[in-house]
Parts: C-alpha cells; structure tokens; sequence
C-alpha cells in the first residue's frame, strides 16, 4: 500500500507530501553473511520534493546500520573522464597551488593534479575497526560536517581546489555538508563536487540503481539548486557521459550568501511515470522468470553480485528464481549475498551446470563483452544471455510480459 510523506526537503527545506516509491523493507546491499539469514535491512521509500524536485529517500538508514561488516566492500567510481576534468580546473584557476581531496575516491584526481604541479593532500578517515565493523562510505559523509572540517582547516590551512567525488549522494544532509567544505577553501578557492547523474536511469524506469546509501538523487537541475541555498556560485557545471548514467560535476565558487529558489516547480512527469510503474514492471518481470527458472527454480543464474544486481533481485522479489548467484571476485565465494537463498559462486560452477537457460548479466556495459567470451560454452548449448539494465539493448526488461 502507498505511504504518504511528510517531510522536510533535504535541499530546500519545505514539506514533502507527494507520494513515494514504496519499496518496503529490504536487505541493506552491503550484508554479505557466512549463512542466508541476514539480519540487517532498511525502509525505502523514495520520493520527490514538488517544490524542488530533489529525489531523495525519505528516511535514511543510521550509519551503524550501513557500516560493513567484512573488510572488502570497495566501490569503484569512473575515472576516464579525470584527464579532461583537471584540464578544466586548472583552466578556471591557472594560478592554483594546492588541492585537497575529501573523500575515498579522489586519488585519481590528485595524482592528475599533482602531475600538473600541484601539492596534493588527502584527508583520512581515522576510525577505528570495532565489534567487526568496518568504516566506510556510511562513515566518510559523516565526517562533511561543520566541527570536522573546521578542526582540519586549523591543521592542514586552506586550499585553491578541493575535491568531493562521490560523497555527497550520501549524505543526508548536503546543504550542511557544502556549508561546512566551505571552510577548507581558500577566499577564491574551487570547490569540486561530483556526483551520479540520475537523468539516464529515471528515463529508463530502471530500478536498481536505487540504493539506501544513497539519500539523494541528482540531477543538473537539482545540483545547481544545491549550490545556490548552500552559498555557492556555479563556475562550471560539466558533464561526462556514460551508458547507463553520465558523470556530474559541479564547480563551485563560495558565494557572499545564499540564493533563494525559484517558485515551486510542481512535481516531474519522470519521477510520477518512474512511481508509477514499478509495481506493474515488477508483476510482468516476476512472470516471466518465472517461467524461465522452470518448475525446479534451477535456470536462472545472475553474474556479477554488486549492489545493483542485489537490489534488483530483492526489490523485484526475485531471490527465489536465482538458481546461481555468481561473481569472480574471491572474496565473494561462498558468502550469501543479503536475501539471496544460496552462495556466491565462480564462473567454473556456472559452466558446468547443463540445467540454466538464462544468465543475467549485472555488469558494467563495457566489460560485458568480456564477461560473453569468458562464457562462451553457454551460449553455444542455447542459453541466454540479458542485462538487468533496462536502457540496454538486451535487457530483460524490454519485453516484460
């Protein structure tokens, strides 16, 4: 059943009353466990703010609740557009000296800008390993507050760049975390924000890219407004492109004070016809694998076990039709993916089963080729290989019914 909102906007502050995405109660991504019984999990329900349009989640998870509990939960963010993306910093502040990244991604950044000749420093994040958890992202937003920033500016001074990639899409309250990175700039510094751009997924009703690290949803609209009601001017708003969703990247000036928004925009077209259709591409997704895991529920395997494939099996309701849940990465084997019903396994376990006829594909359109030549035997004994991806050509969600 729909749940009615009300809230505060995380952006511009006005109540929220439109109704959510009501995804209900599901595995938090990153609880890999030694058995199948999981014992963490969050409410998702997205929404979208009728004044501003921001997408966001309406309440976000606790960060104890998002906090690892194995060491090897990494995420990888794009990097191929960070030659071109230095280029134009340093075009807007030829005369920069120093640069300061904020987060765990920003190395690829500071080494281009330490190339260039400029003194490179990163903060850390110092926390300590407790009772099997292990820090990180959850953990990293927490730290873009006002009493954190100000005491390592009183350490480390200020700096002409600094860079924030892939944070701020975490943070449940990212006018307060602009406001307190403001302190680390110098009087004309640059502050460099990257995030996920949302456009190319929400046009695509794909549902997997929906996440509960993630307590915003951003898109050119929506960042720009961010930087106005968090006392910034906008230098440069660039975009990357990418296949399923463009990299985004605002370039900031610190401004004498705040902007106002403009008048309420009224909800999106794309967000209602993204709610909207949820439950019926659910409802026609569940028919059809189901009938192709046949009545064993032995012929459906699903490679490549990230937080996308994970959300899409437990908000479809799919754990039950995944015959193999299979991943390469050895530190996945043998750990149960959150609310799938069996281990990860590798590729050799999937080759050697003459019972699947599907294999889905979770992986990034770029190295999906590598990933068909590995399972070449598969498909000359007729199985089928599709996306989870719904802007793909192949994806499975092109023919629901």
């Amino acid at each position: 059943m729909a749940i009615q909102s009300s809230f505060d906007c995380r952006l511009c502050g006005q109540p929220v009353r439109t109704l959510p995405l009501p995804l209900g109660r599901l595995p938090v991504c990153n609880g890999f466990s030694p058995s199948e019984s999981g014992d963490r999990a969050a409410d998702l329900h997205i929404v979208e703010c009728e004044t501003c349009r921001l997408i966001q989640l309406r309440t976000p998870p606790p960060p104890d609740l998002l906090t690892p509990r194995v060491p090897w939960i990494r995420y990888r963010e794009p990097e191929g557009h960070l030659d071109a993306l230095a280029g134009e910093l340093l075009a807007l502040r030829p005369g920069a000296r120093n640069v300061l990244g904020t987060g765990p991604f920003e190395q690829p950044l500071l080494s281009r800008l330490g190339a260039r000749g400029l003194a490179a420093s990163a903060l850390a994040l110092d926390l300590p390993i407790v009772d099997g958890r292990f820090p990180y992202l959850e953990s990293w937003q927490a730290t873009l507050n006002v009493a954190h920033l100000a005491a390592r500016a009183a350490q480390l001074g200020t700096f002409d760049i600094v860079s924030c990639r892939y944070i701020l899409e975490h943070a449940p309250e990212p006018v307060r975390a602009l406001q307190a990175l403001k302190q680390l700039l110098t009087s004309d510094g640059l502050l460099l924000i990257e995030v996920p751009d949302s456009s190319k997924f929400l046009a695509a009703r794909d549902y997997c890219f929906l996440w509960e690290e993630h307590s915003s949803y951003f898109v050119e609209e929506t960042l720009r407004d961010l930087a106005a009601v968090s006392g910034y001017r906008v230098a440069a708003l660039l975009r990357y492109p990418g296949v399923l969703e463009d990299a985004l990247v605002a370039v900031l000036e610190p401004a004498d004070a705040p902007a106002p928004l403009a008048a309420a925009r009224g909800p999106s077209a794309v967000f209602q016809a993204y709610r909207d259709n949820f439950a019926t591409t659910r409802a026609q997704l569940r028919s059809k694998l189901d009938a192709l895991a046949g009545p064993d529920r032995t012929g459906i395997a699903l490679f490549g076990i990230g937080h996308h494939a994970i959300m899409f099996v437990n908000a479809f309701g799919l754990a039950d039709l995944i015959a193999l849940a299979v991943d390469d990465d050895a530190d996945k084997s043998g750990f149960f993916p959150p609310g799938f019903h069996g281990p990860v396994v590798g590729s050799e376990r999937l080759l050697a089963d003459e019972r699947i006829k599907l294999c889905l594909f979770a992986v990034a359109p770029h190295i999906e080729g590598k990933v068909r030549d590995k399972l070449a035997p598969l498909a000359t004994r007729g199985v089928q290989f599709r996306s989870i991806y719904a802007a793909l050509d192949n994806s499975i969600l092109k023919d629901p019914a």
